[in-house]
């Protein structure tokens, strides 16, 4: 049937340029209808000449050009999902690895803290005693200091007094005698 369709088509064709070339009056030399026969043959020459050509060179290297490209494609598709397996297999390794270093990290943390919070504590009781040893020895020089100070107050108290009754009365007062009017 398509044979009929490019045969209709062809004379069709051929009729309508020999009419056109003989109402033009010379036109075209490839419309000329007495140069068709060699023009034909030349058509079927070259196109079967191409036509071997394509059937036994170009496509049978166009079809293993395309066969290894099919096996290249799959086998870089094997690889890819070996290497994605790999790549998980690692990525579950490494996560693994992170959620481990975490936890050890913070079981580290909360010992340290601990560790120090107890030295931080005895450090405190040892600061505190000191500080309440230091506080008590203070205060018991204070104290010493401060019953001397009476003491050398009063004695010097005494002399005043003795002194001054001695240059008022041109009498000596015995200390005993001093130290009853003091008190």
């Amino acid at each position: 049937m398509n044979y009929i369709k490019v045969l209709i088509s062809t004379i069709l064709t051929l009729w309508s340029a020999n009419s056109f070339a003989a109402s033009q009056g010379g036109g075209l030399p490839q419309m000329d209808i007495g140069s068709y026969p060699s023009q034909i043959f030349w058509l079927i020459i070259t196109f079967g000449a191409l036509y071997v050509f394509m059937w036994k060179i170009a496509i049978p290297q166009l079809r293993t050009t395309v066969e290894e490209r099919k096996d290249k494609v799959s086998m870089d598709l094997n690889d890819a999902e070996q290497l994605k397996t790999e790549a998980k297999s690692i990525l579950e390794e490494y996560e693994a690895k992170i959620t481990n270093s975490n936890l050890e990290a913070a079981s580290i943390y909360t010992d340290s803290k601990t560790d120090i919070d107890k030295k931080i504590e005895l450090s405190k009781k040892e600061t505190d005693e000191k500080i309440r040893s230091l506080i008590d020895e203070s205060q018991s020089a204070l104290v010493k200091k401060e019953n001397d100070a009476v003491e050398e107050i009063e004695a010097k108290t005494i002399e005043t007094i003795q002194s001054i009754v001695e240059k008022f009365i041109d009498e000596k007062v015995v200390e005993e005698d001093a130290r009853k009017y003091l008190n």
